[in-house]
């Protein structure tokens, strides 16, 4: 029997790849004549970047720059730094094809070594993780009504998010960063570091505003002579970008990368180097979902013939909060004695250990390791690093059956106070930025088939059955038990739901 059946295409994300994968380094570099002899190596900074991405077939291609900047004390103790970069292509199998798939792809260091291999003569040797996530739009076509009398239907409706569409786009930054009243003059750069946040994201005529900031900050040593000097500097982005299907009443959750980062001293007319000349290429990536309620079916049958009913479990995701807040935390650190003379400079590296639900609270643990560059009580440079634990809590508007969040947190600002030569406060902040998502599996019926061959035997002397319910019985069941309507049951018992209310009789009718 053909039914006249009305079908509905519920799109859901669906991760068809998530693993890490691993490019390994092994380099070496020559220092340039304007640097000085190594004496000892302090630091060796790796920043892995991601630059490009494609998808052809099962094959992910990934294009990045490993960044190295080895940061060292001379024959003087001074204080020096040198960058080396190395690009790399890695393609990685996802197994199935993936055309219509969008592509995320985190890098960050597994390990290094890096050694002197003589004072002018450097050698790298570990490796990067790639962590790629393959995401397809699955749509499964389910059941939202049967036109048809003898079929009896438990109708419904399900709340969803549903992907409408996702976008990527990079945003050019360029600037010129002016140092202040009573700064050195520029020599030479030690260390850089640009970090990205998203403040705001509105909705307006089809189209996905984005506002945010690019947190510069700049280590370098002053002319002619002295020790190094902090700069920082912040500078506002805004971006528009064209998302398919997005309307007023859609959510969207963004995300920022920062891809490339250059700065360059500027050299002014009196010979002084007093600006840095600032480009920098951001990845943002906008996916907009629109919260509706579905139309299910979650069961079927036929009260004339037995029927073959196949239901499949559906994914349904809901957004149930948004985060975009700073968090703050402290920690003091113990050190030998003599250890810190002067703090030179204090960055941050955060990452991102674990996220839980607790009732309805999202707990997210992870590490900021504590990068300290100083001068001890002898005046000889040293490098410490201290990893800090932090507890991010955020109370949901409800808890999520099973909670699907991939928050990033990002490091923004550090502030220390140095007490004696072993001990050292510092103070971090954090910006948190997730999209919490409720997942709820429903079986939802895709398939019925009538089998017009099998009639159902029905005895022709019986109208009325007597059936005593207990309190709390589902009326469909009841009705599924003895082929008859539910909506029958309910209109001869007076029933108002879906359920018995009360232990009572109740009078089945035979249809």
């Amino acid at each position: 029997m053909d039914l006249k059946v009305t079908r509905f295409g519920v799109t859901v994300g669906d991760i068809i790849y998530d693993q890490m994968a691993e490019q390994s380094v092994d380099t070496e570099f020559t220092l340039p004549d304007y640097c000085p002899d190594i004496s000892r190596i302090l630091k060796c900074r790796v920043k892995p970047r991601i630059s490009s991405k494609s998808i052809n077939g099962a094959q992910i291609g990934i294009d990045g720059v490993i960044y190295f900047t080895l940061i060292f004390a001379d024959g003087e103790n001074k204080i020096n730094s040198y960058e080396y970069s190395m690009p790399f292509t890695k393609n990685v199998d996802v197994g199935d094809p993936a055309e219509y798939a969008s592509v995320n792809v985190k890098a960050k260091q597994n390990y290094m070594n890096c050694r002197a291999v003589n004072p002018r003569k450097v050698d790298l040797h570990g490796a990067i993780g790639l962590f790629v996530k393959v995401t397809s739009k699955k749509t499964a076509q389910i059941i939202s009504d049967i036109d048809d009398i003898e079929i009896q239907q438990k109708l419904g409706t399900a709340n969803a998010t549903i992907p409408m569409g996702a976008s990527e786009k990079h945003l050019i930054v360029e600037d010129e960063i002016e140092l202040g009243q009573g700064k050195p003059s520029i020599r030479s750069l030690i260390r850089c570091d640009a970090r990205a946040v998203i403040n705001d994201t509105k909705i307006i005529s089809n189209k996905a505003v984005i506002k945010g900031e690019l947190m510069v900050s700049a280590l370098y040593c002053p002319d002619p002579d002295g020790r190094p000097q902090l700069l920082e500097s912040t500078i506002p982005f805004s971006q528009i970008m064209d998302v398919d299907g997005i309307t007023e009443n859609c959510e969207c959750d963004t995300s920022i990368e920062v891809i490339s980062f250059d700065l360059k001293p500027r050299t002014g007319i009196n010979g002084e180097v007093r600006n840095l000349m600032l480009e920098s290429k951001l990845c943002v990536c906008a996916t907009a979902f629109c919260n509706n309620e579905v139309p299910v079916l979650f069961d079927a049958f036929s009260t004339k013939y037995d029927a073959d009913v196949v239901t499949e479990d559906v994914a349904f995701e809901k957004i149930i909060s948004q985060i975009n807040e700073r968090y703050s935390c402290k920690k003091t650190l113990e050190f030998s004695e003599n250890a810190i003379g002067t703090v030179v400079d204090l960055w941050c590296e955060s990452q991102v250990g674990n996220v839980k639900k607790d009732n309805k609270n999202l707990v997210i643990n992870g590490t900021v390791d504590i990068c300290i560059l100083a001068y001890d009580s002898d005046d000889m440079p040293v490098y410490y690093e201290r990893p800090v634990e932090y507890e991010y809590n955020f109370e949901l508007e409800k808890s999520p059956t099973i909670m699907k969040c991939e928050p990033q947190v990002e490091a923004i600002a550090a502030s220390y106070t140095l007490f004696d030569s072993s001990r050292l406060e510092t103070r971090i902040e954090l910006n948190i930025s997730a999209s919490v998502f409720d997942v709820g599996k429903i079986p939802l019926v895709t398939e019925v088939t009538i089998n017009e061959n099998s009639p159902k035997k029905k005895s022709n002397d019986i109208a009325l059955i007597i059936y005593y319910a207990d309190s709390g019985e589902n009326v469909w069941d009841i009705a599924r038990k003895y082929n008859t309507s539910p909506k029958h049951i309910c209109s001869i018992n007076d029933i108002k739901g879906d359920n018995v209310t009360q232990d009572k009789m109740l009078l089945i009718p035979c249809v």
